[in-house]
Parts: structure tokens; C-alpha cells; sequence
């Protein structure tokens, strides 16, 4: 007997066609992105991009496809995805139509392998450009051994003293400090718990004792005690074992080459700082010159200092030795090289009649001209366009 509420018949089997009809229709979401499909590798390999590189007229436009399908290998999205094979495709059927004589196409190509050329030849020097750029950063801050030790520690084996000093060697020093932090906090970690196994086991005798009876406690620690401890031991002897190393690695002495090594460094440095200080003396501004003269005395002594004091201690952190720096140098009691060098500046005695006419025609003129334009400025500021 049929339901009541059940539907009818009819509309039972028009339900039926309509979803047969409907299902095909119906979007299917694979479980693999569609980048892994075999669907869309396939095509996009074998015929867009071969046909591509099979079909480019030059070298350039074929660099060109290999860069556009590197740059875009790891789109995920769909549209991006589709729009970069429609223009793919796009240029394959460009350059079918210039294999098969349009003239129009192969023009267009010719202008494209142009433009790709001179574009490739201005990245191959701006790269040569990085390059040597990146080659001189290196040389301005590759390490140079300084003269000095790193003295050995549990971190590190005796080394030469670098500047600047290698990241890797610091990263290593980092390293070991942190791993043996770690190893010690392990081997805390391991005593306590083998004294908490003691104390198990203890109270577990004494509460064997209080029964009275052999066997009439169950033992968990007491009896397998050295079962728990074993595995604790053998980490504890793992541990000890490096630290032993780490006390060998302390303790080793400077092998004679780096000695020699380090040697010759710290008299190249003496060597390269007299050098600095010839030049120096020649007149060169060197950076060691600039930073003594922007140098000033420690803040108790500068806090002594009167003003006048202040600027007599700057214009001496100059090299000169002659003019009004000799003076100030002369005057605070400084040894100069050539103490007579300042006289070159007032000329020798036969000529001293010659400069000072010189000078005195120097301030006369000077004299002329302020005068001058005082009167000018006199002239300008009574002038009636200027009181109006």
C-alpha cells in the first residue's frame, strides 16, 4: 500500500531524468591541483613549449621562451595560469605564420629579436657590473690576520686573530658554546634523576623491612635498580666523553706554521702602519688622519678645559707643522720634525724689504675697495627711490 505523503509516480521518474540529465554537467574537482595533472603537463611540455623553442626564428626569442616558462613554473592560480598559455599560444601560431612567408609577422619577430638583444647585451654588462661590485665588497671586507691570537677555549682550537672575523667561525663558537650550555643542563638533568631512582629504591626497602617479610612488598626499583640506572649512565658517559674533548680542544697548543703565520702578519702590520705614516707625514689625508682630528680628550679632561684650551686642542690634532698650527703646537710645547719651517713664511732677510711692500700694497688696495663699496651702499640706501 502506498503512502499517503509519498510524491507520485510521475514525479518520481520526471526527478529521475532531470538529475540524469543534470550530473554531467556538474563540476568535478580532481584531488590533484591541476598543475600535477598529466591533462595539462602533457600539452603544455611536449607541444607549447617544444613547438615554441622548435618554431622561435632567433636565438634571442628562443632565450626568451626559456625565461618566460622558468619565471612562470610555479604559478598556482588559474587565471594567471591560462592567461600565460593563451599568450603562448598566441606567439606559436606567430611564429607558424613567419615560417610559412608572412612578411608581416617575420617583420614583427625581427623587430622583437632586435629589441631582446639589445635588452640581453645591457643585462650582461650591468651583471658584469654587479659582479665586480660584489668582487670589491669582498676584497674591502675579506678577513686579514691582525697579529693577534684567539686564545683556544672549549668553543674553538687555537686561531689567528681575524678582522673582520669570518661569520662561520663565529656561527661555530656560537654553536658549540650553546650545545655544551645544553649538555650540562642534560647531565643535571640525568643526576637528578638517578637520585630519585635511589630514593625509590630506599623506600621501597625500608617499606619491605616494616612488613616484616621477604616477598612481601613488591619491588619495582629496588630490585632492578641497576637496570633503570644503565641507560642513564651510558648518556652520563656520552656526556663526560665531550666534555673531554672539549678539554682536549682548550688545551691544544699554537702549531709552529700558525705561529710563523701569525708572526708574519704582526710585522706586516708594522710595516703597513709606517708606511701610513710616511704618507701621512707627505701631506696625504688618510683616514687614520681624519679620525685623530675628529678625536677629542677625554670627557674628565675636556670638562677642564676652558674654550680657548678646546680649540687649541683641535687645531693640534692637525699634521701641519708650519703656519698658525705650528704656533699652537710651538706654544703648548710639541716636538716638531723641522722646528725652522715656519720661517719659510715670512721669506729670508734679502727678500723681507720685497714682501713687505707687497703687503702694504695688499692692505692699501683692500683698504680702496672696502671704502668703495661703503660708499655705494651709502649712495643706495640715501637714494630717493629707496626712501620712497
Amino acid at each position: 500500500m502506498q503512502h499517503p505523503h509519498a510524491p507520485p509516480q510521475e514525479s518520481l521518474t520526471f526527478r529521475a531524468n532531470l538529475a540524469r540529465l543534470i550530473s554531467p554537467l556538474r563540476r568535478v574537482r580532481p584531488r590533484v591541483p591541476f598543475f600535477r595533472l598529466a591533462a595539462h603537463r602533457i600539452p603544455t611540455l611536449w607541444s607549447l613549449y617544444r613547438g615554441l623553442l622548435k618554431e622561435a626564428p632567433s636565438e634571442e626569442i628562443r632565450q626568451h621562451v626559456r625565461y618566460e616558462f622558468r619565471k612562470n613554473r610555479h604559478l598556482t592560480g588559474t587565471d594567471r595560469t591560462k592567461s600565460g598559455l593563451e599568450k603562448g599560444y598566441q606567439y606559436l601560431d606567430t611564429f607558424k605564420k613567419a615560417h610559412a612567408g608572412d612578411e608581416q609577422q617575420q617583420a614583427k619577430l625581427r623587430r622583437l629579436s632586435r629589441s631582446l638583444s639589445k635588452r640581453n647585451e645591457r643585462a650582461y654588462w650591468l651583471s658584469l657590473a654587479d659582479q665586480e661590485r660584489a668582487w670589491q665588497v669582498k676584497l674591502a671586507n675579506r678577513p686579514i690576520m691582525t697579529g693577534g691570537l684567539l686564545r683556544p677555549t672549549f668553543a674553538n682550537r687555537p686561531l689567528p686573530r681575524l678582522k673582520p672575523q669570518p661569520v662561520h667561525i663565529t656561527g661555530m663558537i656560537h654553536k658549540r658554546r650553546m650545545a655544551r650550555e645544553r649538555r650540562m643542563k642534560t647531565l643535571a638533568d640525568i643526576q637528578d634523576y638517578m637520585q630519585d631512582l635511589r630514593l625509590e629504591a630506599m623506600l621501597e626497602t625500608g617499606a619491605a623491612k616494616l612488613a616484616g617479610k621477604v616477598g612481601a612488598v613488591e619491588t619495582v626499583y629496588a630490585s632492578y635498580l641497576n637496570e633503570w640506572m644503565e641507560p642513564f649512565r651510558q648518556q652520563q658517559e656520552m656526556i663526560k666523553e665531550t666534555f673531554a674533548r672539549d678539554q682536549l680542544r682548550r688545551d691544544e697548543p699554537y702549531s709552529e706554521e700558525m705561529l710563523e703565520a701569525i708572526k708574519a702578519a704582526r710585522l706586516e702590520k708594522i710595516a703597513n702602519k709606517t708606511r701610513e705614516l710616511k704618507r701621512e707625514r707627505r701631506g696625504e689625508i688618510l683616514r687614520r688622519t681624519i679620525l685623530r682630528q675628529r678625536k677629542g680628550p677625554p670627557a674628565h679632561v675636556l670638562a677642564l678645559l676652558t674654550p680657548e684650551q678646546r680649540k687649541m686642542d683641535k687645531v693640534v690634532r692637525n699634521v701641519s707643522e708650519v703656519g698658525y698650527v705650528a704656533q699652537i703646537k710651538r706654544k703648548l710645547g710639541f716636538k716638531l720634525r723641522r722646528p725652522n719651517a715656519w720661517k719659510a713664511e715670512i721669506g729670508t732677510p734679502k727678500n723681507k724689504e720685497r714682501l713687505d711692500s707687497m703687503v702694504e700694497k695688499f692692505l692699501n688696495e683692500s683698504e680702496k675697495r672696502a671704502m668703495k663699496a661703503q660708499d655705494l651702499l651709502d649712495t643706495q640706501r640715501t637714494s630717493p627711490k629707496n626712501t620712497a
